[in-house]
């Protein structure tokens, strides 16, 4: 099983999610070709650095960018927190991606890989036909809700203003579609009355890795079960600074 990764050198969660799975994937026997990594958008759009300071400072308030601010500086400049770091630490080829992976180069590099599957976390690029063609089993993503619920931008923020009572991770076959692939696994996580975004984020990914390698020794063994991806569906868009207001006035918190 021939695999490349698709990601972004995010500081925050996905260094230690990342440094996870390629141990898992190390574990199970499964090659891993190359990752592929762009620039960090955490907030699922390519952004200037100024840009998503004032995006953030404007939407999420001032106590949140204080927070956002020291851990950013915290975990780049003095952790030194890095997915590309944490990649090359294991001798993972890097390919660092500085523009879209759907121009026929990069489409002509991805080809010559071989690959079985791609597999997508946290990724920021937008996956077109050429690509989700390319590998034996199609493009494999992990989102951080029970889909077909909250698809979109930030399952875990709509999950705890929408005071749901459970979300999860769902596993499944990318489309040109939005979230909205044949499901190949899911898993449940409970939210209760002290559970903070965080706190979701970081179980989230420590549960899509799991799922991750589950869904990949499926295809390898070929036992993967496709589910459909329908039902009473949601898609969330960015929340606005009047969806951050309801969200802490409800109790929530983001740390």
């Amino acid at each position: 099983m021939r695999i490349a990764l698709l990601t972004q050198d995010d500081p925050f969660y996905l260094a230690e999610a990342i440094a996870e799975f390629t141990e898992l994937v190390k574990e199970n026997d499964i090659e891993f070709v190359t990752a592929i990594v762009s620039s960090a958008s955490p907030f699922g759009k390519r952004e200037s650095f100024l840009d998503k300071a004032l995006k953030t400072y404007n939407i999420f308030g001032l106590v949140f960018f204080l927070r956002y601010t020291f851990n950013f500086i915290l975990r780049k400049f003095i952790l030194r927190k890095s997915v590309i770091k944490e990649l090359e630490n294991r001798r993972i080829p890097v390919w660092q991606l500085r523009d879209s992976i759907n121009i026929e180069k990069n489409v002509a590099k991805i080809a010559k890989m071989n690959l079985d599957a791609i597999i997508i976390i946290a990724g920021n690029q937008i996956i077109k036909s050429d690509v989700l063609g390319l590998p034996k089993f199609g493009v494999i993503n992990a989102h951080s809700s029970l889909l077909p619920k909250h698809k979109g931008l930030m399952p875990t923020f709509w999950a705890l203003k929408n005071r749901d009572d459970v979300t999860g991770v769902t596993v499944f076959f990318l489309t040109e579609g939005i979230d909205d692939g044949p499901i190949i696994n899911q898993g449940k996580i409970k939210i209760n009355q002290d559970t903070t975004q965080q706190d979701l984020i970081i179980e989230s990914k420590e549960m899509a890795n799991k799922l991750l390698i589950d869904a990949l020794n499926s295809l390898k063994n070929g036992t993967v079960d496709r589910k459909p991806n329908i039902g009473d569906d949601s898609y969330n868009r960015f929340p606005t600074r009047e969806d951050v207001d309801c969200f802490l006035k409800q109790g929530n918190k983001f740390f």
